[in-house]
C-alpha cells in the first residue's frame, strides 16, 4: 500500500481545442490525482486555437482552487492539430515522467492514472493505456496493416493517454528534430513498452463527434507518413504488381510462341499489344520499385539517425 508521495516531478501535457465544461473537468480530475498522490508536479495545457471559453473555464477553475497548481498554457497562433500541440507541450515539460493526454474524454478511472506511472517504475520507459472497445473500423484497418508490415519489434493501438520517461523523449529527440507521429516514434525508439489495456465500457463512450474535417484530414495525412515512413509496404506492394506483370509478359511470350506453331491464330496484333504492354507495366513497376528503395534508403537516414539502437546498459560491477 503506498501511502507517502512520489518524489518525481511529473509533467502532465492537456490537448485543449474547442472542449468547453469538459476541458476543465478532466484537468480538474488530472489535478485531484496528482495532488493526492505527487509532491511536485506541473500542468501544461496546449491551446490548439480555442474559439469557445475552454481556456477561461479552466482559469476560473484556477481561481476557485486558490491557484494551488502549477500551470503553463501554451497559446498556439492558430489552430495546428493535436501532433503539432503536443510536441509544443513537451518540448516545455521539464518532469522526470511526462504524462501525454490527447484529448479529454475520460473513458478510464482515475486510477489508470496512477497504474501506468506504476508500471513505468518496473522498467518501462514508454507506458500507454488503451480501451478495449470502441475503436473505429478506420482505425483498426491502420494499425492491422502498420502492425502486419512494421519490421521493428514496436507494436501501436488506439491510446487514451501514455506516460514517457525523461530517457524516452531525449532518444527520441535524437532520432529526429520534427516528430511527425510520436506514437510511432516512441515505438520505435528501441526502449521498453508496454500497454495497459482498460476496459472502457462501463465508462464515458461518447466519441468526439465534433473533431473538425481538418482534424481528420490531419490523422488520415499521418496515418499516411507512419506507413510510408515506418513500413515497407508501398515497395512490398510495387514488387508484387512487378513480378504480376512479370508473369503475366512471359504467358504471353509463351503464348506468341506456341500460336506459331499452332494451326490456330490469334487475332492480329493481339498478342504483339499484349506482350508490348506486359513488357511496358512490368518495367515501370520495376523501376518504381527501385524508386521506393531508394527513397527508403533515404528516410532511414532522415528518421532513423541512430546507426544502432538499445534498450538500456547494465553495469555488473561496481
Amino acid at each position: 500500500m503506498r501511502t507517502a508521495k512520489e518524489k518525481s516531478f511529473v509533467s502532465c501535457i492537456l490537448y485543449l481545442h474547442n472542449d468547453g465544461s469538459d476541458g476543465k473537468d478532466f484537468f480538474a480530475r488530472v489535478c485531484r490525482v496528482m495532488d493526492d498522490h505527487f509532491e511536485k508536479y506541473e500542468m501544461i495545457c496546449v491551446n490548439d486555437g480555442c474559439t469557445d471559453d475552454t481556456i477561461s473555464q479552466i482559469k476560473d477553475f484556477m481561481k476557485e482552487d486558490g491557484d494551488s497548481h502549477v500551470v503553463h498554457v501554451v497559446n498556439l497562433s492558430y489552430y495546428q492539430g493535436v501532433e503539432t500541440a503536443m510536441n509544443a507541450g513537451r518540448d516545455l515539460a521539464v518532469g522526470d515522467f511526462v504524462f501525454e493526454f490527447d484529448s479529454c474524454l475520460m473513458d478510464f478511472d482515475e486510477s489508470a492514472i496512477m497504474e501506468v506511472y506504476y508500471r513505468s517504475l518496473e522498467g518501462y520507459d514508454i507506458v500507454a493505456a488503451a480501451p478495449m472497445h470502441y475503436v473505429s473500423l478506420t482505425s483498426r484497418l491502420f494499425y492491422f496493416v502498420y502492425n502486419a508490415d512494421n519490421p521493428y519489434r514496436g507494436k501501436i493501438r488506439q491510446e487514451r493517454f501514455r506516460i514517457i520517461s525523461r530517457r524516452a523523449i531525449n532518444r527520441v529527440n535524437q532520432l529526429n528534430t520534427y516528430v511527425p507521429y510520436r506514437k510511432v516514434l516512441y515505438a520505435n525508439c528501441g526502449l521498453r513498452m508496454d500497454t495497459i489495456v482498460y476496459d472502457n465500457k462501463t465508462g464515458m463512450v461518447k466519441s468526439k463527434a465534433k473533431r473538425n474535417r481538418q482534424e481528420r484530414n490531419n490523422r488520415s495525412d499521418l496515418a499516411a507518413d507512419a506507413i510510408i515512413i515506418f513500413t515497407d509496404l508501398l515497395e512490398r506492394l510495387s514488387m508484387m504488381l512487378s513480378i504480376v506483370f512479370g508473369l503475366i509478359m512471359l504467358f504471353t511470350l509463351g503464348y506468341i510462341i506456341v500460336s506459331l506453331f499452332s494451326e490456330t491464330k490469334p487475332v492480329e496484333g493481339w498478342a504483339s499489344t499484349m506482350l508490348l504492354m506486359s513488357i511496358g507495366f512490368g518495367m515501370l513497376f520495376m523501376v518504381q520499385t527501385l524508386i521506393f528503395k531508394y527513397l527508403s534508403v533515404i528516410l532511414n537516414m532522415m528518421f532513423k539517425k541512430q546507426r544502432y539502437v538499445i534498450e538500456g546498459v547494465e553495469k555488473l560491477n561496481q
